[in-house]
C-alpha cells in the first residue's frame, strides 16, 4: 500500500483520491478552504462529450464518460444521469453545421444524431420556441455540482484508509530520495510516497518555481440559476453560438454563421443550460481571457442569455434568482491538460479549464497509470 498526497479539493483532486483508495492505497488530501470553493462548484456540471477535439481528446473523454457512470452509480449521491444533449440550430447556417457534425467519421461515437423541429418537440415538450431543429448528443451526461464533492467526500470518508484534511495550505514541496513533502502556512508538515498536486487555477505562491514558463492562462466566466421552473427537462441544452466555442466543430465550415449577436461576441458567450433537481436551470457562460479580472457581475449578459431561452422555449423569459462568477485555469498550448512531473512520483495537474468536469475521471486515471500504481 502506498500513501498518496492530493493537494486540491475540486473535482480533479477528488478524482485522484477515489481512483487511489479503489486500488487500495491510503489517501491524504488537503485543500486550503473548508470546502471546496472555486471551479468544481461554480460549473454545470456537465460532462460534454459532443463537442471535444478529434482524436486523443475524445478518446480521453470517453473514457471519462465511462468511468463518470461507473463513479455514478457506486457513489449514487451525486446526481449523475445520462440525459444527453440537444444544440439547437436557430437558422439554416446552424443547421448545416450540425448535418456536417452527423456525417463526421467519428460522429457514432459521439452518440450524434439530426433532429427535425417536430422530433425535438417529441422528446421535449417544453421546447416549442422558433429553431429548425437540433443536434442530439446522446454521450453527453450531467452531474449536481452542490452534491458532487460533498458525495464523493462523504463516499470517501467511509473507508478508512482515506483522510481529509481542510484548512491546509500548501507553501512549500520538498523532494527527499521517493518521499514527498508538503508544509503549510502553520509549518505543518504531511509525508507520502505519492504526490498529486491538483491546485486548479492557483498558479503562483510556490507553484510559480514550477509552472513559470507554462502554456496557461485563467479564464473568468459569469453564470446563473433561474427560479425552478414548471417542467422537466430531460436533456440539456446548447444554443447554436456553442458551436462556435468546441474544437469538434471548428473544420465544419464556421466561417459560414453569421456573425454573433454584439453582446455576445463581446462577452464571448454561448448559451449552456441544465436543469437541477430542484428545478432551476444553471445557465451560462461568459468568457474572458485578459487578467486583471474584472470584479463586477454584469447584467447584460444575462439579459441575453434569458432572450435566447425565450426564443428557443417559445415562452416568457425566465427569472433570475442567483448570479456569480469564477476562474478556470486552461492550457494555451495544443496539450488537453497540463501535467507536470516535478519528481519522480510527484506532479502538478491544471489546465483542464473547460473541460475539467467532463475529463476529471480520465485525468486522474492517467496519472495512476504513470504512476504504475
Amino acid at each position: 500500500m502506498a500513501r498518496v498526497l492530493v493537494v486540491g479539493g475540486g473535482i480533479i483532486g477528488t478524482m485522484h483520491a477515489y481512483l487511489a483508495i479503489a486500488a487500495g492505497h491510503e489517501v491524504v488530501q488537503v485543500d486550503r478552504d473548508l470546502i471546496a470553493q472555486s471551479a468544481s462548484v461554480r460549473n454545470f456540471g456537465l460532462v460534454w462529450v459532443s463537442g471535444r477535439a478529434v482524436g486523443a481528446e475524445l478518446a480521453l473523454a470517453l473514457r471519462s464518460r465511462q468511468l463518470w457512470e461507473l463513479i455514478g452509480n457506486e457513489v449514487g449521491t451525486i446526481g449523475f444521469r445520462p440525459n444527453g444533449s440537444l444544440t439547437i440550430a436557430s437558422n439554416a447556417a446552424e443547421w448545416e453545421v450540425m448535418n456536417r457534425a452527423a456525417a463526421m467519421p467519428d460522429a457514432l461515437q459521439r452518440g450524434f444524431e439530426l433532429l427535425t423541429f417536430e422530433e425535438v418537440q417529441k422528446i421535449e415538450p417544453a421546447l416549442q420556441g422558433n429553431f429548425i431543429g437540433a443536434l442530439l448528443c446522446s454521450k453527453d451526461a450531467a452531474v449536481e455540482p452542490e452534491l458532487l464533492l460533498t458525495g464523493m467526500r462523504a463516499y470517501l470518508e467511509a473507508a478508512p484508509s482515506y483522510q481529509w484534511i481542510p484548512n491546509f495550505e500548501v507553501v512549500g514541496y520538498e523532494n527527499t530520495g521517493s518521499i514527498h513533502t508538503i508544509s503549510d502556512i502553520n509549518g505543518q508538515k504531511l509525508s507520502g510516497d505519492f504526490l498529486a498536486l491538483c491546485a486548479g487555477a492557483a498558479h503562483a505562491g510556490f507553484l510559480s518555481e514550477f509552472l513559470g514558463d507554462a502554456p496557461l492562462r485563467k479564464v473568468h466566466l459569469q453564470m446563473a440559476a433561474t427560479v425552478p421552473m414548471p417542467y422537466t427537462l430531460k436533456h440539456s441544452i446548447a444554443d447554436g453560438d456553442s458551436l462556435r466555442y468546441y474544437p469538434a466543430f471548428k473544420d465544419l465550415g464556421l466561417h459560414e454563421l453569421a456573425p454573433q449577436r454584439e453582446v455576445a461576441d463581446r462577452y464571448k458567450m454561448q448559451l449552456l443550460l441544465v436543469q437541477r433537481q430542484d428545478g432551476s436551470f444553471t445557465i451560462g457562460d461568459t468568457h474572458e481571457y485578459a487578467e486583471p479580472f474584472t470584479h463586477e457581475i454584469y447584467e447584460e449578459p444575462y439579459k441575453h442569455l434569458q432572450g435566447v431561452i425565450s426564443s428557443i422555449f417559445g415562452g416568457g423569459e425566465p427569472a433570475i434568482a442567483k448570479r456569480w462568477s469564477g476562474v478556470y485555469s486552461q492550457v494555451t498550448s495544443s496539450e488537453i491538460y497540463l501535467r507536470k512531473e516535478i519528481a519522480p512520483g510527484a506532479v502538478i495537474i491544471t489546465g483542464g479549464g473547460g473541460r475539467g468536469n467532463t475529463l476529471a475521471p480520465a485525468i486522474a486515471e492517467e496519472t495512476m497509470l504513470s504512476w504504475k500504481i
